[in-house]
């Protein structure tokens, strides 16, 4: 949670377009909103919107996800389960070994050991508690500033389609470009993209 702790630099975007309709935006973040690892699902990972300051908080309204007039802070939880190959590896052997007994063979096929490997993860994912990891995100609506506390390309990606699936918009990263656009206006940055380049080092 970086943007409350203050222990990561956040990756600076421009949403391109504004919200017309923020009460589309709240249903949708009900929609998209974080939901439990179902264990008997087999999936591995789980991912959607929790409030802010709150990670096990899902009921949005405009009066919780704006801080002010125009900022708007969510969460992105990320939750996963994750089984140690190394142990896998292990009980995995011991459950071939038994079936070879149980059976008299002295090898068993590919798809059989597949199989078991399978229902072996999913029985290890069951008793397993996943790990949790958040993401903050601070969106100005007014001047199309966002900021996203992640790093992890994983992260980045999950979090461009689940902003776009919610809010309807498309961003950018952050640039020297996005800042004139903001400052000087759409028109006036793109005559910046004209200009020649210019060499700031000095010459003898």
């Amino acid at each position: 949670m970086g943007a409350l702790t203050g222990r990561m630099s956040p990756l600076g975007f421009f949403v391109k377009g504004k919200v017309e309709d923020w009460d589309a935006v709240v249903e949708n973040l009900t929609r998209y909103r974080f939901q439990d690892l179902d264990p008997s699902s087999g999936r591995q990972q789980a991912f959607g919107w929790v409030r802010c300051q709150d990670p096990f908080a899902t009921d949005f309204s405009k009066p919780n996800i704006f801080f002010g007039e125009s900022l708007v802070c969510l969460t992105m939880r990320v939750d996963s389960i994750s089984v140690p190959a190394s142990q896998v590896k292990l009980h995995l052997a011991r459950r071939v070994k038994a079936a070879m007994v149980e059976s008299g063979k002295e090898t068993i096929s590919k798809d059989e050991v597949a199989r078991m490997r399978e229902d072996l993860v999913a029985e290890m994912s069951r008793k397993m508690l996943p790990s949790i990891k958040l993401f903050d995100m601070g969106y100005n609506a007014a001047t199309g500033r966002l900021w996203f506390f992640g790093r992890s390309k994983s992260a980045v990606q999950t979090f461009l389609d689940l902003f776009h699936e919610t809010f309807g918009l498309s961003m950018v990263p952050d640039s020297p470009y996005t800042v004139a656009r903001e400052v000087l206006g759409e028109e006036a940055a793109d005559g910046l993209m004209d200009l020649p380049p210019a060499s700031f080092s000095s010459e003898a």
